[in-house]
């Protein structure tokens, strides 16, 4: 498509009141050079409307022959676009970069100073459009390849600066240009190629804006790096022996603290003259229970044994934690929702206390004493805490417009990687070990029977999953208003969203409910400011 002369002036309105000697600029005859020798800032716009570039009509930047220590001549380039920027309000505001090579920089673009790309500088500064197989120039933010190369967007675009060297409409115009974007700020997961801060006015033409997938939220925790471990049990008390009172008390009950919830262990049945106690039941009992975990043990009567107390049956684990779901975008960026930390196994059961046996005159010589108690069952394990819910995927944004700026893109491409992957559940812990009952009490020299023993403790319930992340989405442009965005002729090419993070990473299928919530893709999308 040929663009006229007078379409090139009215784009390059910026820099067109600003000819060579014009205040506030420092006319390159300050530096030793011929103001005279100059080229006017018409026939500057009239080559660049033709695609020719002239010495003299702005700074020249090569990543590979240029040297910040140059003036940024055509045939003495510098090497970064950060010196080119710097020098451009000297030099009609304008910096032209070279195609070869990689401009690994986050560069910071003041509102008023264009940047050209799409130039081969290998024998003289040419268009690419003249034959040559250079692509535009690249502009990197932290690409893979270049490990040197700074963290943050491509290009920040800031407002037009206020000091008396700065004297443009305020408008960046940027030509050819390709900005790839592929590792976010530290400070965010998010990754976003240019940013345009509140202030800055921006038109764009022929261009690609390219930015990597956002990055996979934080995992959550695995609650044994985080949390003490939970509480075993407390061991059963020791029955009492035989003969030593009318009433031989049982072993006492036994409790294990674990928060505000209490494990117990259930009290040893009596040794009574003429028949053994009943041990009681281990708590916190399980409606139903059909196992009948942590019942106490009979009493011995009517000739019949006494019997051990049971087994307390094992906590019940802590629920999934809560995942991510959703989330929206601010002008801080996008704030998706983490999985909540997983619950608290539940205590483990105390075991059942032992019986009891008769005593009286066969067992002790004495028809008034009683005969040996059983013991306490041994208490649960405390249930171990839940995992850490883990984080929310970060965006793929390719264009982020603050409140207050303006963006016009024409001929260009926009293209995002996908959403960041939400971070996946930690692992709960598993619970406190149930211990063993309290042995029983032992007959006496005459002879009579040995009472029975307490029951194991439960172990405490495994902590629950922490919560899957919900994912990041994938937007070409984020903006907060429609005034200050306009587009003609662009190509979108969206990334997916990201997937949400998964609960269990043994087994995707079977947390589904704990699963965050995917990301989305669209091309452009407002935000509250």
């Amino acid at each position: 498509m040929k663009i006229t002369t007078a379409a090139w002036i009215l784009l390059l309105s910026s820099p067109a009141t600003l000819g060579c000697g014009t205040e506030p600029f420092t006319p390159p005859c300050a530096e030793g050079g011929t103001c005279d020798a100059e080229p006017s800032e018409e026939a500057c716009l009239e080559g660049l409307a033709a695609l020719r570039v002239q010495a003299g009509c702005g700074v020249f930047a090569s990543e590979i022959w240029g040297d910040d220590g140059n003036p940024g001549t055509m045939d003495r380039p510098v090497k970064t676009l950060a010196r080119a920027i710097e020098l451009a309000p000297r030099a009609r505001g304008r910096v032209f970069a070279c195609a070869a090579g990689w401009f690994a920089e986050a560069v910071t673009l003041p509102s008023g100073v264009d940047l050209w790309g799409g130039f081969t500088c290998w024998s003289r500064w040419r268009h690419y459009t003249e034959g040559a197989t250079n692509k535009p120039a690249i502009v990197v933010a932290s690409n893979a390849g270049v490990p040197s190369s700074p963290r943050g967007p491509a290009i920040t675009v800031v407002a037009a600066q206020a000091d008396s060297e700065v004297a443009t409409d305020g408008v960046s115009t940027i030509v050819d240009m390709r900005l790839l974007a592929e590792s976010p700020l530290e400070t965010s997961r998010d990754v976003v190629a240019m940013r345009l801060q509140p202030g800055a006015v921006v038109e764009v033409l022929r261009s690609e804006i390219r930015v990597a997938a956002g990055l996979t939220g934080a995992h959550g925790a695995d609650a044994d790096y985080v949390d003490p471990l939970p509480a075993d049990g407390e061991i059963g008390a020791i029955g009492k022996d035989a003969c030593s009172s009318a009433t031989v008390t049982g072993g006492a009950a036994v409790m294990t603290v674990c928060g505000d919830l209490i494990s117990t262990g259930g009290r040893g049945g009596d040794g009574t003259p003429d028949r053994g106690g009943d041990g009681e039941d281990g708590k916190p009992r399980s409606t139903p229970n059909p196992s009948d975990a942590g019942l106490g043990g009979a009493g011995a009567k009517d000739g019949e044994p006494c019997d051990d107390g049971l087994r307390g049956g094992d906590g019940a684990p802590g629920e999934p934690g809560a995942a991510g779901q959703g989330g929206r975008l601010t002008a801080a960026g996008w704030e998706g929702v983490p999985g909540r930390q997983g619950g608290t196994g539940a205590p483990g059961q105390g075991g059942g206390g032992g019986g009891g046996v008769p005593g009286g005159r066969s067992a002790c010589g004495n028809a008034a004493l009683g005969g040996a108690s059983g013991g306490s069952g041994g208490g649960g394990g405390c249930g171990g805490s839940g995992g850490r819910g883990g984080g929310a995927g970060g965006a793929s944004i390719a264009i982020f417009a603050h409140p207050g700026s303006k963006l016009t893109l024409r001929e260009t491409r926009v293209i995002t990687g996908s959403g960041g992957p939400g971070g996946r559940g930690g692992e709960g812990q598993m619970g406190g070990q149930g211990v063993q009952g309290g042995p029983p009490g032992q007959a006496s020299e005459l002879g009579g029977e040995y009472a029975c023993r307490g029951g194991y403790g439960g172990w405490g319930g495994t902590g629950g999953y922490g919560g899957g992340g919900s994912g990041g989405p994938s937007i070409g442009i984020a903006y907060a208003d429609d005034e200050q965005l306009t587009l003609d002729r662009v190509t979108f090419e969206i990334g997916p969203g990201g997937p949400g993070g998964i609960a269990d990473v043994e087994d995707e299928m079977r947390d589904k409910a704990n699963r965050g919530s995917d990301g989305f893709a669209a091309e452009t999308m407002r935000f509250a400011p």
